[in-house]
């Protein structure tokens, strides 16, 4: 089985730099697209992860990216959504299929990259 995702990101290199990255994980159907109107879809978005410690309560487009010392299987807090502000400046997206066993890794490689990942009910 695969699992698809889709991610946004705020520059064309975040997205690029992301598609190189999940190579390793032999994805399938992956595309990076712009978005003319940047992001206005409804669906939960998962916040890029940073490097330090902490986490941010509010995002806004100085500061869009959840600083989180879990692993991205740990339990989501609210404040690891993007909220409407957020999203407004998600000019590009990145959509692939990856295998089951290769989701999470596939999952933190994008958000470690700047990558806001929609996130699907399955």
């Amino acid at each position: 089985m695969s699992r698809m995702i889709q991610a946004y990101f705020h520059t064309e290199n975040q997205a690029e730099g992301a598609k190189a990255l999940l190579m390793k994980y032999d994805p399938q159907m992956l595309e990076v697209g712009s978005l003319e109107g940047g992001y206005n879809g409804s669906g939960r978005l998962l916040l890029p992860f940073m490097e330090s410690g902490g986490l941010v309560n509010e995002a806004n487009i100085n500061n869009s990216f959840a600083m989180v010392d879990a692993p991205p299987a740990a339990a989501r807090a609210s404040s690891d959504y993007a909220s409407d502000g957020d999203t407004q400046a998600l000019h590009y997206v990145l959509s692939c299929k990856v295998a089951d066993a290769n989701y999470l890794g596939a999952a933190e490689i994008i958000r470690r990259n700047h990558g806001h990942l929609e996130e699907f009910n399955d």
